[in-house]
């Protein structure tokens, strides 16, 4: 059973973490509302930023990224929801357990769950469909020598994706303690410890 021992500081925690979620959800969804509905862009049309950079270019997407599963509305739907669900489930749980758990683990986790979120509103109320806009011209040309075709066009909630992935990689390479995740941890009983003890006797034997 979890014991919850300062529980001002895992109050702090929920509120703020669930608002640093809540601006990024709502930064990925009005953006796409405003590239989408208000500027007047056609879409499946690329219109410049910044030269061999950046273009905005309206479009949408069946599948995840690079359109893998493309079609598999429903496949992306329940797997979205599970794994927002289980990443959720670990921060209510590192939270209770460590709510002073580095900002490192906190950003990747509210990123993932952000960025999974904000293109599973847009599956469920788009028909399907997830709205990109931001194509990366300068990696479609690399893409297009290496692969034969372009890097492909994302969105806000992409970018949350790939930044929470690398974010928990660097967390777990150097910043990971144990039970960060909420994972109890078990005692050895007591048999186990007289068993090392013995072990270790018969060692300095």
């Amino acid at each position: 059973m979890l014991k919850i021992q300062d529980k001002n500081a895992v109050l702090k925690r929920v509120l703020i973490d669930f608002l640093i979620f809540a601006l990024l959800l709502a930064s990925d969804l009005i953006s796409k509302d405003v590239v989408m509905n208000r500027l007047g862009l056609t879409s499946y049309r690329s219109y410049v930023l910044v030269d061999g950079l950046f273009a905005i270019y309206p479009c949408f997407n069946d599948g995840a990224s690079f359109s893998a599963f493309s079609g598999k509305t429903g496949f992306l739907i329940a797997l979205t929801v599970i794994l927002t669900i289980a990443l959720a489930v670990i921060v209510l749980l590192n939270a209770l357990k460590r709510p002073k758990t580095s900002w490192l683990f906190r950003w990747s986790m509210l990123l993932l769950i952000s960025g999974g979120l904000g293109n599973l509103v847009d599956r469920i109320f788009c028909d399907g469909l997830v709205r990109d806009f931001i194509q990366y011209m300068f990696l479609d040309g690399i893409f297009e020598k290496l692969f034969n075709t372009g890097f492909g066009v994302g969105n806000v909630a992409d970018v949350y994706l790939v930044l929470g992935v690398f974010m928990i990689c660097a967390y777990i390479v150097f910043d990971y303690k144990e039970g960060d995740l909420g994972i109890v941890k078990f005692k050895k009983s007591d048999k186990s410890k007289g068993e090392n003890t013995d072990k270790d006797d018969a060692n300095e034997v």
